[in-house]
Order: C-alpha cells, then structure tokens, then sequence
C-alpha cells in the first residue's frame, strides 16, 4: 500500500527549514518588538499629557456655569469652565480614551464625552463613569484651576 503525496503536500525539505530553534527565534522576536511598540507608545502618550498652555486673559467675563473652548499655540483646545464666582477651570478638550472632543454639561455640572457617554468631575476632571481609564489633562494653573 503506497500513501498518496498528495495528502500531505509538505515536503521534507519545507519541514526543515522550519524547526523548532527557528520557530522560537520567530516567536521570541515578534515579542520583543511588540513589548517594544507598546513601551514607545506608553512614552508618546505621556508626551501628550503636557497641558495645553492657554491663553486666560478672556476668562474674567465668564458667568458661573458658562463655558468656553481655548485655542492653544500648539493647536490644541481647552475647555474652560467658571465654577463659582472665584474658581475657574479649564481641561484638554480631547477625552482619554478616543479623543473625542468632550463638552460641557452645565444642567449636570460635569464634563461629558458624546462618544462613549464618558462623565467627569468638573473640579478635578477625574472620571466619574464610562471607558477611560485615566481623567481629563488640566490646561494651564496647577490642576486646572487658572
């Protein structure tokens, strides 16, 4: 009874090229470049986290409750919110987890991302509910507070 070549169509040359010391060679170098991408990706990230430097000659004008979006130099905008009569805050515009612009609910009194239905803290910017794992990046003054 002679067997088929056919239903085994790998041939005795291609089963050498791959053994199992080239395998694990493969293996171990696909994770080191993963871990690698993951580490570059966590350091451009924190880049990012640098608050937007806005300007806050405006903000006087500002009712308790009203909000006002602030260009930045660099581009990036900021959400800036009268608290009460002597605080005003101002956040990064982009939510943490996609980058959504987030947006001021004032009859709530929080910052709420439209994408995921994201809400955080209006003092703080720390989330209150939904996906992202981190809070709002403050802009400007020490916690946000300028």
């Amino acid at each position: 009874m002679t067997r088929d070549p056919s239903l085994f169509p790998v041939t005795l040359a291609d089963e050498r090229r791959l053994d199992r010391r080239r395998f694990l060679a493969a293996a171990g170098t696909a994770a080191a470049v993963a871990l690698l991408g993951d580490r570059l990706g966590r350091r451009a990230e924190r880049a990012l986290l640098v608050p937007p430097d806005v300007p806050t000659d405006d903000l006087a004008a500002l009712a308790v409750g009203e909000a006002r979006t602030l260009a930045a130099a660099d581009g990036r905008e900021a959400l800036a919110v009268r608290l009460d009569a002597a605080t005003v805050v101002a956040f990064d515009r982009r939510c943490p987890h996609l980058g959504c612009p987030v947006r001021w609910a004032a009859e709530r009194g929080r910052f709420e991302c439209p994408c995921h239905g994201a809400a955080f803290d209006a003092r703080t910017g720390a989330v209150l509910f939904g996906p992202p794992t981190r809070g709002l990046t403050p802009a400007g003054g020490a916690g946000g507070v300028l």
